[in-house]
């Protein structure tokens, strides 16, 4: 572990922090990015909120005019996306290791993106991302009364800009390896209270990695109607299409040797694999606001499909999967006399979804588990129901003018109907289980209690605990392996978290702070085992503890320089774990488990750092431009902690240039020092996988406002 650039970096930025206390009128001349909607889904000043939300302004967001929102994104301290070979899949690291699994929530204007019990990694596929974006907020750990399965580590929230005015936009960005992306934004704001908004972009990519093109298009239709001073109607409709050719990780001698590989055997190429994504939202939001109420109706539906070939599993198997939600979020606010509020609220969710699992191909593998799998092998295909009904309360109160508390509780009532079209068998000959179709109910209340002091107008602290829950997805309960694996059915249950945490904030005049501390433990987490024959299944066997502490500072020199650090250091243990509990070697006879208890959980950077130093030409009319500097720390590719990565550093840089009052030039190199760097790098089933980071790439473009 190197902690020199961490220490460094922290003593550069805390030298600055106290001699300024100026108003906090405004922060770079924009105060309302320091207003957040995503705790509560109504607007409050991040002093006055017990948690540590960061967001990204939507001059940030015009300014980088990023190809995916993780280029935003990680301008937030403790923030790490990682975007998969280029493509638009992605994972996540916010108080957590880089991981796949479901412990950030993802929604846009404020609905999720998908089911927690039908959880996809790459979520912000589905986000509409064009030129109607306006905001990006990520809530780290445990969410609000508000959210329920998924809100453990992080809830981020896809904010689109409300129709306030006239103003149209269309804009294009062209980049190496055939990248162009077009995206558009037409307003209409008539005198009788209601606006209409179509935007929209279109995405290609051939990819700088062999076998990695994308094309993605999306739609955006939005409404809204004041029906009065006090009821307000939004209704929004978001379509996207997304195909992506398929590749794989790279081995370390792959990655040396060649890092733009495909990682995939010459006959997989062949037969092109793709997978495709299509997806469907419609919602409408009822708003009544008067002074001392204010409730809030959301009815929505929402349908996705998901087909891929399975590359990273040696027979290549094809998985085609729909998913239809119907849910409702419901909640009123009332104001008392004492000056405080109880929010009261439901969320209602009803989805429905189909699995199918098949071999596309005649394929023959080797190695551990060598068969050959005819073509049309069917592995499963059945029907998952889900139903959510979640229940809350939060309440604000006061101490005194300066300390306010809160309490809530949520209950979260989640069942799901299995109903399997196969027979049912012990072992279909490699390894899969066909079990009878069953039910299934989750139960959990979480508590939720936090403490905030307002230091003066411009500042406070604060202190939280927050319980959380990750339900199992419907994958995990019933996509089973051999007969060995019983004990997993109708036994897993879902993880809890409790999160701990202090924290302080400040806005002043050229200086804002986010400073938070966090401890947070899981229990029950749900980890992968395997039986006497290698197949693999997902127990609950372990306990973790995360804890970290996380910097985000902006100070404005004067109105040409400004800085801004996104910081966060982290450590990630298992507090108790066996793997293999019981486990023995059918050839040896030799005990497999192994207590991980005190090791560090792989891929879990000690440190990410993002570093800006943006400049405003006093010149130049028109003119800004941003150095970069994205920095992660070392990690273990193991569980086992026997070898480490190093991490990586890379520099980009962005300039935005207004060539009229309408239309401006924008340009960005990524990876500016052309750094030949993992990604993501890890050791699993006992083989180095590694995702490339790309290459030095040069993009820009033009934006037209009217």
């Amino acid at each position: 572990m190197n902690p020199r650039f961490s220490y460094s970096l922290l003593a550069l930025t805390l030298v600055q922090i106290y001699p300024y206390q100026a108003n906090a009128e405004t922060l770079a001349g924009d105060n309302v990015e320091r207003i957040t909607v995503t705790s509560t889904r109504t607007a409050k000043a991040n002093t006055d909120l017990p948690l540590s939300i960061g967001s990204v302004s939507s001059q940030t967001l015009a300014n980088d005019n990023a190809q995916h929102i993780s280029d935003s994104l990680q301008t937030i301290s403790g923030v790490l996306l990682n975007q998969l070979s280029g493509g638009q899949g992605h994972n996540a690291a916010i108080r957590m290791p880089i991981n796949f699994g479901g412990y950030t929530l993802y929604l846009q204007d404020n609905i999720p993106l998908q089911s927690a019990a039908f959880y996809n990694h790459n979520a912000l596929w589905w986000a509409s991302s064009n030129a109607s974006l306006s905001r990006l907020e990520v809530l780290k750990g445990a969410g609000t009364s508000l959210y329920g399965s998924g809100a453990v580590a992080a809830t981020v929230n896809v904010i689109s800009a409300p129709i306030a005015t006239n103003s149209n936009t269309l804009s294009l960005t062209f980049a190496e390896q055939g990248y162009k992306r077009f995206a558009g934004s037409f307003t209409q704001l008539n005198e009788t209270n209601d606006g209409f908004r179509v935007s929209g972009a279109y995405l290609s990519n051939d990819g700088w990695r062999t076998h990695s093109a994308v094309n993605k298009a999306e739609i955006n239709l939005l409404h809204e109607k004041q029906l009065d001073d006090k009821q307000h109607f939004k209704t929004s409709l978001v379509v996207s299409s997304l195909e992506q050719q398929m590749l794989n990780t790279l081995t370390e001698a792959q990655f040396i040797q060649d890092p733009t590989q495909a990682g995939l055997p010459e006959e997989v190429l062949q037969i092109d694999p793709k997978r495709k994504t299509d997806y469907f939202r419609l919602s409408t939001e009822y708003r009544f606001d008067s002074n001392d109420f204010y409730a809030s109706v959301i009815p929505y539906a929402r349908y996705r499909t998901n087909d891929y070939i399975a590359t990273w599993q040696p027979n290549m198997p094809k998985v085609e999967s729909t998913v239809t939600s119907f849910g409702v979020l419901a909640l009123s606010n009332f104001i008392h006399s004492s000056g405080g509020e109880t929010t009261l609220g439901v969320d209602v969710e009803h989805s429905s979804g189909e699995g199918y699992s098949f071999q596309p191909t005649e394929r023959t593998t080797s190695g551990w588990g060598a068969a050959t799998y005819p073509k049309d092998h069917v592995f499963y295909k059945n029907d998952t129901t889900f139903i959510g009904v979640s229940p809350y309360v939060q309440h604000l109160g006061y101490f005194s003018p300066n300390l306010s508390y809160s309490l809530g509780v949520r209950f979260d009532h989640n069942k799901y109907t299995f109903d399997n079209a196969l027979p049912v068998y012990s072992d279909d000959g490699f390894g899969n289980r066909s079990i009878a179709s069953r039910s299934d109910t989750f139960k959990h209340l979480s508590p939720k209690l936090s403490l905030n002091y307002l230091l003066n107008a411009q500042s406070s602290i604060y202190s939280r605990y927050a319980q959380a829950i990750r339900i199992p997805t419907a994958s995990q309960l019933y996509d089973l392996k051999t007969e060995q694996s019983s004990a997993q059915l109708g036994s897993i249950n879902e993880e809890t978290s409790d999160t701990y945490e202090v924290g302080y904030k400040a806005n002043f005049d050229k200086l804002s702070i986010e400073l938070a501390y966090y401890l947070m433990d899981v229990n029950d987490a749900i980890v992968t085992a395997y039986d006497d024959l290698g197949a693999s299944y997902r127990v609950n066997a372990s306990s973790v503890e995360h804890t970290g502490a996380e910097l985000g500072l902006t100070y404005n020199f004067n109105k040409a320089f400004s800085f801004a650090l996104a910081y966060s250091q982290s450590k990630h243990e298992f507090k108790h774990y066996i793997q293999d509990k019981g486990r023995v070697d059918r050839k040896t006879q030799q005990m497999l488990e192994q207590d991980l208890s005190g090791k560090s959980l792989q891929m879990a950077p000690d440190y990410v750092a993002n570093i800006r130093f943006n400049y405003t030409s006093q010149t130049i009319a028109g003119l800004f431009v941003t150095a970069e500097v994205q920095s992660i720390g070392d990690y273990y590719l193991n569980v086992e902690n026997t070898q480490q990565y190093s991490g990586y550093t890379v520099i980009n840089f962005k300039a935005n240039y207004a060539l009229t009052n309408k239309l401006k030039l924008h340009a960005r190199v990524s990876n500016f020092n052309d750094r030949k760097y993992a990604l993501q790098n890890e050791i699993r089933y006992g083989r180095t996988r590694i995702q490339p980071g790309a290459p030095r790439t040069l993009y820009v473009g033009l934006k037209y406002q009217f």
